[in-house]
């Protein structure tokens, strides 16, 4: 059978031995471009098996005048959305740590009684929006997403508050500790 009667078959029929036929005749190709994105073996097997069960679904309303164009175009996709996803995932476990980094100034670990009064008094200055964020993080432990969701703001939006709220708190307590010294 050729590529276009093994389609025409598994549509009309909707039996996956066609499409399982024609999907081992091009499973190399499939798995060649998959390695070729992720270099690396498990990740190409389990984008294998997920294009296995997209084809099985697409294909059965798609119009496919070229199947080896079209499961390349298939495969492409896929192999650029789960990289997408997994680095949309990276960026948030880095902001996260870049949160608790050692370098960066955290409300929620001052233990000097005079910065913590300083602290309070800055954390009452800020924008209530940055200030909201600012103690659903520090003091509630809450996770941005959860944030998020309780407040009704994107992910980013979260990220931001915190980000700008936590420089100004940082800028107003050197400020203030500077006039006491001064």
């Amino acid at each position: 059978m050729t590529d276009s009667e093994y389609i025409a078959a598994y549509q009309e029929t909707k039996e996956v031995k066609y499409i399982s036929a024609l999907y081992e005749k091009y499973m190399t190709l499939i798995y060649g471009s998959c390695l070729k994105y992720f270099k690396n073996e498990a990740d190409a097997e389990d984008a294998v098996m997920d294009i296995y069960e997209k084809l099985t679904k697409k294909a059965l309303t798609s119009d496919i005048e070229n199947f080896n164009a079209w499961i390349y175009m298939v495969t492409r996709n896929h192999c650029f959305e789960v990289l997408r996803k997994k680095k949309r995932q990276s960026d948030k476990i880095s902001d996260a740590e870049s949160m608790y980094s050692e370098t960066i100034f955290h409300p929620d670990t001052v233990r000097d009684e005079q910065t913590i009064a300083l602290l309070k008094k800055c954390l009452e200055e800020l924008e209530a929006y940055q200030q909201e964020c600012i103690t659903k993080f520090y003091y509630q432990k809450m996770s941005y997403v959860e944030i998020a969701e309780s407040m009704e703001l994107r992910y980013n939006q979260v990220r931001s508050r915190i980000q700008n709220g936590r420089r100004n708190l940082r800028q107003c307590i050197e400020k203030s500790a500077k006039s006491i010294v001064s």
